[in-house]
């Protein structure tokens, strides 16, 4: 169950957020609850813990930037699979 909430943000962050959201095809709303979640790590820190996993396991080692990169590339297509998914 969601509930309301009313953030007060500077307005660059919330110019970023409508940026964002506007790139990825989602609500702002969606993009703040996960932003929320992986700070609070109910999730997102597996997904980078199992990439560098299976990475290390071929022998790749990537730095911070090349790991960060990687990352948001794999949350780009996993964003743009489930608007596929929803028909958008």
């Amino acid at each position: 169950m969601r509930k309301p909430l009313t953030v007060n943000v500077d307005e660059h962050v919330l110019e970023a957020l409508e940026r964002a959201a506007a790139n990825d095809g989602v609500q702002q709303d969606e993009l703040v609850h996960e932003a929320l979640r992986r700070y609070l790590g109910l999730r997102g820190l597996a997904v980078l813990d199992d990439i560098a996993r299976k990475q290390a396991e071929r022998g790749v080692q990537l730095d911070e930037g090349e790991a960060m990169a990687l990352a948001v590339s794999e949350v780009r297509a996993a964003r743009a699979e489930r608007r596929r998914a929803r028909g958008a």
